[in-house]
């Protein structure tokens, strides 16, 4: 992770390659949520939305909770202890949801 960002997206797509390479990679941060909507299809005048992705970041006291999400479904849930710099995938104890 970079710059201090509590998500970090890296990409690696085909959209990125230098000459002669298959694959490149783009990275960015983010700090509380981000929305992707992936769109399918041949141009843009004939794409379909496929399905959104969203990534978000809440804080409770010293924990900080984050989940991914496709089409609203919540797909992974993770904790980060700001304080102790514990991470688990478990929900702690002092978070009351």
């Amino acid at each position: 992770m970079s710059r201090s960002y509590p998500i970090w997206n890296e990409i690696n797509s085909c959209a990125y390659s230098e000459a002669g390479k298959r694959t490149g990679n783009k990275s960015y941060g983010v700090k509380e949520h981000s929305e992707i909507n992936v769109k399918v299809g041949s141009s843009a005048s004939h794409s379909f939305d496929f399905c959104q992705i969203k990534q978000t970041k809440k804080r409770f006291g010293q924990w900080s909770s984050f989940q991914i999400s496709i089409d609203g479904k919540i797909i992974k849930r993770a904790y980060f202890n700001n304080k102790t710099k514990k991470f688990t995938r478990r929900k702690p104890k002092e978070i009351k949801i």
